[in-house]
């Protein structure tokens, strides 16, 4: 039986230890920031297994082969076209974790080499949290870029055809457009809760399963609303306040700010039709280590997830843009 090297003990070592801390950090990574805890509380992290792309079935007519009959009467049983699918491409994102020989070297002792490895660790874990955060307020990701984010997925611009999201162009698909107001010249003061009261019934048609469930925005409009409502008594979401994130409510809907969205958008967003879809046999699981080419004894490992930020119903998501007068 081949005897084990100290850098395979200290490998494996590693691989144990992220294993057996995984659930947590996965935890602490989703629940860090606030919009990622509302997906994961609501169970929007779903997971989807393989394929060369992500597809998401839309609905986007409604089913209309209804009659009133008289005695008599006769049903029509024509079938009518009223679902497409969108495909997404995957993305990856995966947070280094080097070891270097000297290191492994040096810290002999288990506890020496507990330390550390879980410095590294916890490290990699910060870094995803960061960058979870980041890519959520960006536009189309690349394959370098990121997942999607809301400024793709729900557009300042959400007729043109550059705006193809899940391979579906919405300027001749116009039911896969995001409801969108450019607030520019608009004093927040005197529209801004009409604005929002506004944007709030176009996303949602006064149908119930239509109504955002969240409103996300960058630090400053969180502050114009706060003063907006200062006279008032605010509530706030109970299960978002309860893992600490500051929050208030408009119409009984939470309002949360987060430093990656701009301090010019307000994303009304519901939800029930978006996901981050992740493949579970790389949702944040670490690889082999592999030895570093022409460096002695240093070696790297990965912690990857592949997935996408996507949506199955854009009409019900609208932003509110260029909040930039008190």
């Amino acid at each position: 039986m081949p005897v084990q090297t100290f850098s395979e003990a200290v490998d494996n070592l590693y691989v144990t230890t992220w294993q057996n801390m995984k659930e947590a950090a996965v935890d602490n990574i989703y629940d860090a920031t606030p919009f990622w805890f509302w997906m994961r509380a609501n169970g929007k992290i779903k997971h989807v297994t393989g394929g060369r792309f992500i597809t998401e079935p839309l609905r986007y007519a409604k089913h209309d082969n209804i009659t009133w009959l008289g005695k008599g009467g006769t049903v029509s049983l024509q079938d009518k076209e009223f679902l497409s699918a969108g495909r997404f491409d995957w993305r990856y994102v995966a947070a280094a974790v080097v070891r270097f020989g000297v290191d492994d070297q040096q810290n002999v002792g288990k506890n020496q080499i507990m330390n550390l490895m879980n410095a590294k660790l916890d490290n990699a874990k910060e870094g995803l949290i960061s960058e979870m955060e980041k890519v959520l307020a960006q536009g189309a990701g690349g394959v370098a870029s990121g997942f999607d984010g809301l400024q793709w997925l729900v557009a300042d611009d959400p007729t043109a055809a550059a705006n193809t999201v899940g391979s579906i162009d919405p300027s001749v698909n116009t039911w896969w457009q995001n409801k969108t107001k450019n607030m520019t010249g608009l004093s927040f003061a005197v529209n801004g809760v009409a604005e929002m009261r506004t944007m709030l019934n176009n996303t949602m048609n006064n149908l119930n399963q239509d109504r955002p469930d969240i409103i996300i925005s960058g630090q400053t409009p969180f502050e114009y609303y706060e003063d907006a409502v200062l006279e008032f008594y605010r509530i706030q979401n109970n299960k978002l306040a309860d893992a600490g994130f500051m929050n208030q409510t408009f119409k009984g809907i939470p309002m949360v700010w987060t430093p990656s969205i701009a301090n010019t958008r307000m994303y009304f967003l519901n939800t029930k039709f978006l996901y981050l879809d992740t493949d579970p046999r790389m949702e944040f699981d670490m690889t082999e280590w592999k030895l570093i080419p022409d460096q002695v004894n240093d070696r790297a490992a990965q912690i990857v997830l592949a997935g996408q930020f996507v949506t199955s119903r854009r009409r019900c998501q609208g932003v509110l843009f260029n909040v930039d007068t008190p």
